[in-house]
Parts: C-alpha cells; sequence; structure tokens
C-alpha cells in the first residue's frame, strides 16, 4: 500500500512525461507480479483517495465558510488550496489510468474489472468533476481488457451520462476522450447486442447521449460524434421517433463549415462534410426526413452560395446510392427530386452546380435500374425515364433549351444498358424530327452534339458491358439498331453534302460536329451472340465516308490561294481526326485514302511549284502519316472481307510505302522532296508515340534487340519490299509475322521496317544525287537517327550500322563522292550506342583515316561543319577501357596528336591562310570537345598546346582563341538522347583547366605581351560564355575587370580584328547577364565602367552601310540588343543611390536608342528606357 502510494505521490508531483511513465510501468509490473491479487489492485486504486477524501474535505469545507458571514478565512487561499487539490486529483487519476495502459490486457478478472468501471464511472458523479478526461482514459483501457464483459458497456453508458450538463462545461481534449470511448462501445457488436437487448427501439441511451452531445461545436468532437450518430441510425434499429430526434441533431449542423485557426487541426472542411454527409445516407429509415429537408435547402435558390449548393447535392446523390429498398426510400421522393433539379441544369450557370444535379439524376436512374448483382422491376426505371422525358421534349425544339435538354435526357438514359435499350430510339428520333426543321445553325449544331454524345455513350456501354448485370450483355445482344442505320443516309450525309462546299463561318461548327458524328458512327460495334463485336455500318458505307472525308482533305492540291477560305483550316483539322477515328476501326479505309492522297499528288507537276501548292502538299502529307501513324489500329469484324488481312503495322507500311513511291517528286533537288523526306520522319516519331503509349518505355526498351541478323536479311530482299508489303504482292503476315494490335512485338517489327526504309533511302541517296537537296539529306539523317538510337548495342552491331555510316549500306561501286553526304554518316552515328562503335578503331581503321584525312576541308564552311559533327561523335562515343593502353584509346590518342600537331605548326604559319585555317580549326576544336565531354586522359595532354596556341600573335590566333568556347559549348550530339558519353561535371573540370589559369596571364598590365593578353582574354570569355553560373562563380573578381576591359577598349587598343572584337564584346555582355541575374552585388564596385562600356558597345555597333563592312549586320544588332538588356536591368537590381549619378547620360542614350531600324532592339530600348524613367 505505501509504494503504491508514494508511487503516486511522485506521478502528481512529477513534471516529467518519461518519469511518469516509468513510474506507472513499475506500478502496472508490481500488478503482474502479483498476478492481480486483489489486495494489490485493492491498494493500488486506494493509493489516489488522499486526494479524493482531501478534494471532498476541501468542497465541505468552502460550503460551511461560505455560510459563516463572520468568517475569517482567506478565501483566495482556500480558492488556490481547492484548485491544486482538483488537479492533483487529476494526476493522481491519471496516475491508475496510465497504470492500466500499461498492464497486460489478460490480468484482470472480471470482478475487478467490473469494481474498477464503477471506481472510475463514479467520478463523473462528483461536484467537483475532477478527472474526468483520466476516468475516460481509464475506462476505455477496461474496456480493451480480456475480461471485459459486454454488459459491462451498459454501466458505462449509464455512469458517464450522469454528467449531464457540465459535459459541455469539459474541455474539448476531455470531451474528446469521452466521444471515443463511446465510439468504441457502440461499434462493438457484443455491447451492441446488449444494448439492443435492453433498449429495444427506444434506444434510451442513445437519447441520453443526445441530451449529452447535443451542442457539441469542437471539429475534432463532430468528427466522431457525427460516426456515432452513423453507427446509432444504421445498427441499432432505432424507432421513428428516435430517429427523428437523431435526425433534428446533426441536421442542425447542414450546412457545415470550418473557420479558419491560427492552430492547425488536421480537419479540412470537406472531412466534415463527408462524415456529415454519412449521417444522412446512413440508413434508409432516414429518408422521410432527409429528402425533404435537404430539398427545402435546395430551394432557397439565390439565398445559398454555389458551394453550399453542391454540398446539398452530393448529400442528395449519396442518400440515393446508399439507401436499400428504393421502392420505399427513393422512388416517392422522385417527382419532388425532378422537380426542383430541372431547373439546376436548364437554367444553370454554374458548372460545378450543373455537374451535381446531373449526378444525382444518374444516381436515380442507376438505383432504379439495380444492382450487378440485382435487377429491379423495369417498370421503376421506366417511370423515372418517362418523367424527364415528357419535360424535356418539347425543350429539344427550342435553340434556347436544346444542350441543356438533351443533357439532362442523356444523364438518365444512358444511365444504364436497360435504360439506354428502352429509349436511345426514342431519344435519337426526336433529335432527328428537330433536324428536319432547324431554327438556326446553332440549333442544328447543338442537334448533332446530342446525337453524337449518345453515339459515344453507345460505345462505352458495349466496351464496359461486363462491368455489370449480366443481363446488360443480353440486353445488348438484343438490342435493335434498325435506327442507328438509317443515321448516315437520313442524318449526316445531306448535311454534310448540303454544307461542305459553301461552308460558311456560321455552318462550320455545324460540319465540326457531323464530322464527329460520322467517326463516332464508324466505331459503332453491334454484340454478337457470341459476345463478339463487328462493325455496325457496312463497308459501303465507312468507304463512302472516307471517300467525303478525303475529298476534303485532298482539294487543297486543286484550289489556289485565293479560292481556299481561312475557316476552312479548322473544319480539315476536325476532318482529320475523325478520318483518323474511321481508319482505326475500318482499316481498309486508310488505303483509299492514301490512294487518292497520292494520285492528286502525282498528277501535278512538281518542278517549279508555288508556295501556295507547297504548303499544300506539306498539309497532305503531314496528315497522311497523322492518320495512319499516330495510333495502332485496331481488330474488328465487318460485314464484308477486307482487302488486306489485318495487321497492327499495315497503316504504317502504307504510309513509308506511298512516301517512297513519292520520292522523288522532282528530278532536280526541290522542297517538294524535302516535305517527303520530313513527313517519312514524322511517321516514325507518330508511330514511335503510338507504341510507348500502347506498351509503355519499359516494355519497349525489351523489343529493341532481335536475334536476327536484320543487315543480312535486308540484302536479300527486293529495293521495293515495304512497296510489295503495301500493295498485298507480299503476305504482311508471313514477312513479319502474324501480330495482334496488344502484342509488344508490334514495336520490333516497326523498327526493322524502318531501318530498311532508311537504308532504301541512303542507298539512293548516295546512288543518285541529284534530287537530293542538302535540307532533304539533314532530314534523313535526322531520321536515321532516330531510327538508330532506338536500338540496342547488340542489334546495332549485327547490322553492322558503324560501317554503314560510311559506306552507306553498301551502297553501289558508282556511288557520288560528294562531302556533303557526310550528313548521312552523321545521321547513323549520331544514334549508335559505344558499344557498336568499336570496329571504327582498329589502328588505321575507318575513324583514323577519315579523321586524319584534311583533304577538302578548306572547300566550304559547311563541309568542315560536316565534317566536325562526324569528329565530336568519333571522339566521344568510343567504349575504351579502364586505361588508356587499349586500341580505341590509342587510335584516339593518335588522332588528337595530330590534330594539335597541326594546331601547333599552322596557328603561326603564314602558309596556311585565315579562311582554311577556320575550316581545319573547327574540326579539331570538335574533336578535342567529344573528348572533353568524357574528360578523356589525352585532352588533358593537349592543355598547354591549346594555351600556347591561343598567345600567337598570328591572326590564327585569334581565330583559334574564339573557337575555344567550342569545346564546352551545348551540342544536341552529345545528349544522354544520342548515346554520348558525357561526364555530370566536364564543364567545371574544362573551365578549370583551360580558363582558370589564364585570368593572371589575361590581367591588363602595360603595353608588355599586349598581344597575348587580349587573345587569353578572348579564349577566356568564349569558355565562360558557355558554361553555367556555378562553375565560374568563385572567380568574379578577375573575370569582371576582363568583362569591363572587353567593353571599354574596342579591339583592344587594335590587338584584336573588329569580328573578334565584336564577338568579344557580345560574350562580355551575356556573362553580364547572368551574373546581374545571379550575383549582382559583385558588380556594384564597377557600375561606371559596366554602364560606360555597353553605352560604347550600343554606339560603336551603329549599323553601318560600307562596302568594306568585315562585321555582319546580325552581330551588330546582337550587340546593340544585349547592351540595352544590361543597361534596362540596373535600375532594377540596384539601390537608386548607386545609379543616380548616371541617370541623364543613360536617358539620353536610351531616347536615341528607341529609333533603332530593327524591331526587337526597339522593344529592349523602350523597356530599359521605362526603368531609367523610374529612377528619381
Amino acid at each position: 500500500m505505501a509504494q503504491f502510494k508514494q508511487w503516486a505521490l511522485q506521478y502528481v508531483l512529477s513534471d516529467d512525461q518519461s518519469a511518469q511513465l516509468e513510474i506507472t510501468q513499475k506500478a502496472a509490473k508490481e500488478i503482474e507480479n502479483s498476478r492481480a491479487s486483489s489486495t494489490v489492485v485493492g491498494n493500488w486504486a486506494a493509493s489516489v483517495h488522499q486526494w479524493m477524501a482531501s478534494a471532498n474535505s476541501n468542497d465541505d469545507d468552502d460550503q460551511m465558510d461560505d455560510g459563516d458571514d463572520g468568517g475569517s478565512g482567506d478565501i483566495i487561499s482556500r480558492a488556490k488550496g481547492s484548485a491544486w487539490l482538483i488537479a492533483a486529483l487529476h494526476l493522481a487519476l491519471d496516475f491508475l489510468a496510465g497504470t492500466l495502459e500499461a498492464l497486460d490486457r489478460t490480468v484482470l478478472r472480471p470482478d475487478q474489472v467490473l469494481r474498477l468501471i464503477g471506481f472510475f464511472g463514479a467520478m463523473f458523479s462528483y461536484d467537483h468533476k475532477a478527472g474526468i478526461t483520466a476516468s475516460a482514459k481509464a475506462l476505455r483501457q477496461l474496456y480493451s481488457m480480456k475480461s471485459f464483459k459486454p454488459d459491462m458497456g451498459i454501466k458505462i453508458f449509464e455512469d458517464v451520462c450522469k454528467i449531464k450538463e457540465d459535459f459541455r462545461l469539459q474541455t474539448a481534449i476531455t470531451r474528446l476522450e469521452i466521444y471515443e470511448l463511446f465510439l468504441s462501445l457502440v461499434q462493438d457488436p457484443a455491447v451492441s447486442s446488449e444494448l439492443l437487448h435492453k433498449y429495444g427501439a427506444s434506444c434510451g441511451f442513445a437519447v441520453d447521449l443526445l441530451q449529452l452531445c447535443s451542442n457539441e461545436r469542437d471539429p475534432r468532437n463532430l468528427m466522431i460524434w457525427f460516426k456515432i450518430i452513423k453507427i446509432l441510425l444504421n445498427e441499432y434499429s432505432p424507432s421513428a421517433e428516435v430517429t427523428e430526434e437523431l435526425f433534428k441533431i446533426y441536421s442542425a449542423y447542414f450546412p457545415i463549415s470550418l473557420r479558419s485557426s491560427a492552430t492547425p487541426i488536421g480537419i479540412t472542411a470537406d472531412d466534415l462534410k463527408n462524415v456529415l454527409r454519412g449521417c444522412f445516407s446512413a440508413h434508409q429509415r432516414v429518408a422521410p426526413f432527409a429528402f425533404p429537408f435537404l430539398m427545402q435547402k435546395l430551394d432557397q435558390g439565390d439565398a445559398i452560395k454555389a458551394a453550399v449548393k453542391v454540398d446539398i447535392l452530393k448529400t442528395i446523390q449519396e442518400c440515393i446510392e446508399k439507401y436499400e429498398n428504393p421502392q420505399v426510400s427513393v422512388v416517392p421522393y422522385i417527382e419532388k427530386i425532378w422537380a426542383s433539379l430541372k431547373y439546376e441544369v436548364r437554367n444553370g450557370e454554374v458548372k460545378e452546380t450543373i455537374d451535381a444535379t446531373l449526378e444525382v439524376l444518374r444516381a436515380i436512374a442507376r438505383k432504379l435500374d439495380g444492382s450487378k448483382t440485382q435487377k429491379l422491376d423495369a417498370s421503376l426505371l421506366k417511370d423515372y425515364i418517362d418523367l424527364v422525358f415528357r419535360d424535356c421534349r418539347d425543350d429539344l425544339s427550342n435553340p434556347t433549351y436544346t444542350k441543356q435538354a438533351g443533357l439532362l435526357l442523356m444523364t438518365v438514359i444512358t444511365a444504364s444498358v436497360r435504360g439506354y435499350v428502352l429509349y436511345n430510339a426514342n431519344f435519337i428520333e426526336t433529335i432527328r424530327q428537330n433536324l428536319r426543321q432547324p431554327k438556326s445553325p446553332s440549333h442544328t449544331r447543338d442537334l448533332f452534339l446530342l446525337l453524337n454524345s449518345i453515339l459515344k455513350t453507345r460505345i462505352d456501354l458495349i466496351k464496359n458491358r461486363k462491368d455489370g448485370h449480366p443481363d446488360d450483355e443480353d440486353q445488348l445482344k438484343g438490342e435493335t439498331t434498325s435506327h442507328l442505320d438509317s443515321l448516315f443516309n437520313h442524318v449526316y450525309l445531306p448535311v454534310w453534302t448540303g454544307k461542305v462546299n459553301e461552308p460558311g463561318s456560321e455552318e462550320k461548327d455545324v460540319l465540326k460536329q457531323v464530322a464527329q458524328g460520322l467517326a463516332l458512327l464508324v466505331r459503332q460495334r453491334v454484340l454478337d451472340q457470341d459476345g463478339e463485336t463487328s462493325l455496325l455500318c457496312p463497308a459501303t458505307v465507312c468507304s463512302e465516308i472516307c471517300s467525303l472525308f478525303t475529298v476534303t482533305l485532298t482539294r487543297g492540291l486543286t484550289l489556289s490561294s485565293n479560292d481556299n477560305p481561312t475557316h476552312a483550316t479548322a473544319l480539315e483539322d476536325e476532318v482529320v481526326l475523325a478520318l483518323r477515328t474511321i481508319v482505326m476501326n475500318y482499316t481498309d479505309g486508310f488505303t483509299e485514302f492514301v490512294g487518292a492522297a497520292k494520285a492528286g499528288i502525282t498528277k501535278r507537276d512538281w518542278s517549279n511549284p508555288s508556295s501556295y501548292s507547297l504548303g499544300a502538299l506539306k498539309d497532305l502529307l503531314s496528315r497522311v502519316v497523322f492518320i495512319g501513324c499516330s495510333e495502332i489500329p485496331s481488330k474488328v469484324k465487318t460485314d464484308a472481307p477486307l482487302r488486306q488481312p489485318y495487321s497492327p503495322l499495315q497503316h504504317y507500311i502504307t504510309s513509308i510505302a506511298t512516301l517512297l513511291d513519292l520520292f522523288p517528286l522532282s528530278p532536280s533537288p526541290s522542297t517538294a522532296n524535302s516535305h517527303i523526306l520530313s513527313s517519312f520522319h514524322a511517321s516514325i516519331l507518330w508511330f514511335d508515340d503510338a507504341c510507348e503509349a500502347k506498351f509503355k518505355k519499359d516494355t519497349l526498351a525489351k523489343y529493341s534487340t532481335s536475334e536476327k541478323n536484320w543487315d543480312g536479311e535486308y540484302i536479300g530482299l527486293p529495293e521495293d519490299w515495304v512497296q510489295q508489303l503495301a500493295r498485298g504482292d507480299l503476305s504482311i503476315d508471313e514477312a513479319i509475322g502474324a501480330l495482334e494490335e496488344n502484342e509488344p512485338e508490334v514495336y520490333r517489327q516497326y523498327l526493322r521496317l524502318s531501318l530498311f526504309a532508311v537504308r532504301h533511302l541512303y542507298r539512293s541517296a548516295a546512288e543518285r544525287l541529284a534530287p537530293w537537296p542538302e535540307e532533304a539529306l539533314a532530314q534523313l539523317a535526322q531520321t536515321a537517327a532516330l531510327v538508330v538510337r532506338s536500338l540496342d548495342d547488340k542489334l546495332q552491331t549485327s547490322c553492322n550500322l558503324a560501317h554503314h555510316a560510311f559506306d552507306y549500306f553498301d551502297a553501289p561501286e558508282s556511288t557520288s563522292k560528294d562531302p556533303v553526304l557526310g550528313l548521312l554518316t552523321v545521321g547513323i552515328l549520331q544514334g549508335l550506342r559505344p558499344g557498336a562503335m568499336t570496329g571504327l578503331y582498329k589502328p588505321q581503321g575507318v575513324a583514323e583515316r577519315f579523321l586524319c584525312n584534311t583533304s577538302e576541308l578548306g572547300l566550304s564552311s559547311r563541309i568542315s561543319d560536316i565534317r566536325a559533327a562526324i569528329g565530336i561523335i568519333l571522339s566521344n562515343k568510343y567504349k575504351g577501357g579502364a586505361n588508356t593502353g587499349d586500341p580505341e584509346s590509342s587510335t584516339l590518342t593518335r588522332i588528337l596528336r595530330f590534330w594539335s600537331d597541326w594546331i601547333k605548326s599552322s596557328v603561326a604559319s603564314s602558309e596556311v591562310n585565315p579562311d582554311t585555317f577556320r575550316a581545319l580549326n573547327n574540326v579539331a576544336m570538335h574533336m578535342i570537345a567529344g573528348a572533353v565531354a568524357r574528360q578523356d586522359r589525352a585532352a588533358v595532354e593537349l592543355i598547354s598546346i591549346l594555351h600556347e596556341a591561343a598567345a600567337s600573335s598570328h591572326i590564327n590566333g585569334e581565330i583559334f582563341a574564339r573557337s575555344v568556347g567550342i569545346l564546352v559549348q551545348p551540342n544536341e550530339l552529345l545528349t544522354s538522347e544520342n548515346h554520348a558519353v558525357v561526364k555530370r561535371f566536364y564543364k567545371q573540370w574544362a573551365y578549370g583547366q583551360l580558363a582558370k589559369p589564364l585570368y593572371e596571364l589575361a590581367r591588363p598590365s602595360g603595353e608588355d605581351n599586349a598581344e597575348s593578353r587580349a587573345r587569353y582574354s578572348v579564349m577566356i570569355l568564349s569558355i565562360v560564355r558557355n558554361c553555367p553560373f556555378t562553375v565560374y562563380q568563385d572567380d568574379l573578381e578577375p573575370l569582371i575587370r576582363l568583362l569591363v576591359t572587353a567593353l571599354s577598349n574596342s579591339s583592344a587598343g587594335g590587338k584584336l580584328s573588329e569580328e573578334v572584337a565584336y564577338s568579344q564584346a557580345i560574350s562580355a555582355l551575356e556573362i553580364l547577364v547572368e551574373i546581374l541575374a545571379n550575383e549582382a552585388d559583385a558588380l556594384k564596385g564597377y557600375l561606371r565602367e559596366i554602364i560606360g562600356g555597353a553605352t560604347k558597345a550600343y554606339q560603336e555597333s551603329a549599323p553601318k552601310h560600307t562596302l568594306t563592312e568585315t562585321v555582319k549586320p546580325v552581330t551588330r544588332t546582337v550587340c546593340r540588343k544585349l547592351a540595352l538588356q544590361v543597361l534596362g536591368v540596373l535600375p532594377k537590381t540596384f539601390e537608386e543611390r548607386y545609379i543616380l549619378t548616371y541617370v541623364p547620360q543613360t536617358q539620353r542614350m536610351l531616347a536615341l536608342a528607341c529609333g533603332d531600324p530593327v524591331r526587337r532592339v526597339r522593344e529592349a530600348a523602350r523597356l530599359a528606357r521605362a526603368n531609367w524613367t523610374s529612377v528619381a
């Protein structure tokens, strides 16, 4: 006894929660060790009597003192003492509750549990109400004991409810503890059974709860209180009177909201709405009270906000969905609900309210239809739909309400398969009657919109037919479709033919709806008795629809720019989407469309086409490949055999075969030929995206390889293999295998076909270059890269693609040797993986011979660019080993050494003219750039040579210094998409090796070595301008000095050519823009120099019109625009005190700049001037 008293005292006096926890665990252990001896348990419970006695005694003393007017006691002291005793009693009881929480659930006997329930229950009857929280917590712990009996729950209810009016005076936390206790009891099946046995339908305990909790306002407590009410309504079978009392309690909170609070409580307004909504929908016995109440709330009209209206509608919907026995719980209220809700759609303006209303109406239709396991009497649903039909039929003829009435009818008719089968024919007939005498084009449009909507819904119903009751599928099998069969000839076709030739702006929207409707009509399927589906429309109808759309899409070839109205494009775009939908179901339709398009193209002369004709060609070809390649066609049965057996690749084959047949449209280089190649590229992009959408990217990676040698297969195939497949001369199934639309193998065969087509075009270009403009070659190269990079290492190697990049897939010996064919080499190399390029790096192999050949490089800058692109790929994508001794690394080292020797000997040689040096140096820099991106060891050895070359006083030295930025310049060839080897921090590495060591050497210090310093400055800025700010942010001080110098000294005091000086100024301005955006404070000490330098840069880059001009106009324009950008951002970046001195001169300069001849420069000047005007 003394030990428990001591622990209780320690607990009461302690402020440390961990210490209190340790004390309760000791007490629990003591009880467990005694095996719950009655003496020990009694001593433990009696350990708090000292505080209980004191508290009761204090109450009595207070009463006596209050009655003694002459008492000399200190009332304040007694009050303080009373408060402390009550607090101490609370802690003492909390000690007992904590002990129970730590106690083994199996230790206490039933009689002990009952006595303890009586003990803690008595706390709710004492006047001081001390320790209510602890007592409730203790009762919850006792409820969880193994020896707890269901009838004890009744006693807990009775004891706790004795608190009566004092309940609302307790803190929210205390009330929460009691609510959680009540919730635990009411949802316990055993306790529930006892309560029902004792109270029956009268639910006397529930009435006590209502009296106790009716004034609750705390959100957390309400969450549990509403859950309790829901359980009482659903599981306790209360009488109608009790149900009404419960309803009055929770309905008083509706609609509920939540005030904002500074203290987050983890409960949202939606949480409260949802749990309160659960009370309304708890049981069908609530229906007589819920529906009238909710409808009365809804009928307040404009007096309620949209959010409240949505809450009401969602509550009605949940009631409808949750109530059982709809004949009793829902049907009696349908007319009232409909009478109120129809106006929410008919006259509604708020989308959220309209949508919620439609969901309620849809819920009624589904409820009256039945469930997945049981169908209700069909008359219930028919009566409901008839009710809606009577009120909405006439509105369909009124343009003001057509859309709303149709929406209401659509909602109730298509909510279930049964409703659709019973009423769709009637609905469609009503629409047809109104289409015979439409009031306006907008009325026609809305009617077609409704017709299209029901066709779309029918597709969804058939698709999801197995998700509902088994009878649904049987009803669809027996559906009558005669009213659908006649839609094309009697509804869609007359409107299309009557309006398509003269589509005014008002008719455009009608035709768009007709186009959508025709596509939906072709998508319609009928359900056979065996459960399979087939197209509803005969093949002849599908073919006629395709012909209508083909005429629309191909007529651009026969018109002039004056004949084609501007609004026709929007209709054509809709037709494209519609035709794509059609040919994905009726696959012969694409062949028909492509044949007509091809015929229209080939009958024209493309030797000297107009710009309009070229635009029409481009549009038509792009639409052909989009329609055929952006989706994978479906396999659907038709009433007549298809011209070609189904294959998921048949549209793709038809597309690329058509393009291959059309090329070349002109025997000489022509934009028309380029359009064909662009369309070929687009067809691959579209189909690749279609495969990714259908099969997902991870799956495609597994099908980008093959055990077969495609290269060997191609040799045995005719050059027109793809065309033969498209014509049907060869069987697609035999050539690529019988495939289904859901097989990922489709992707592998698509790659195989695409690579063959690329091979065919490569060989064609290499053999006869005449029809190939450079633009077309570049497009073909990018197409090759797109295909090649999708293949894995193994397949790239087995196809020998690395060598085919140079021999153009074994093109005939008579191959043209034009260097521009190097573009094709770039295309294949760009897509190769490093592992597939190993064979190129043999000693004196293809890579070494090609890259060390400097002949023809000086012929043109374009050839130099092509060779540079090949060089950067080859120097980057070799596989290499762990050290530099592997064959690939050795070959690359020799190649880099060759070019470094060339740089060393040529940069100061007067025998190499600047143009030749510029072309060869371009290749050299790109070669080194590829090695730098992978931080190759061989590149490190070149650092000193590059520094030395940049310091050369020869004109080639400044050309070289300016070009070093290529080493870190962004390049699409060095991306992970193209399998390049790029280290994450290579730019930091390159900057640290190449630029950072030169700051001191480039620093202005008199006339000594001025030429070298100027070139070092050019080299540093060319590197920095291509690096992110984080790379050079630690060197801002020396860098800013170089920037100021570059802007202040035009041509670096005559040490640089004008062209390079402009390039350096542009670099400086670009870097200043970056610094201003990231760390502008570093420039505070240089504002005078920056403003002066930017002003000077603008003034000196003014347009010149002289025959001796060496700087391109576009360079001058860029310089002026950047100078204005730098000036314009200063007022927004620095406080006025830093720039106030420079306001007059800068504003004068900007006023002049606002008259610049170039528009984008004027825009920059106006923006800058506005910013400077704001400076006081």
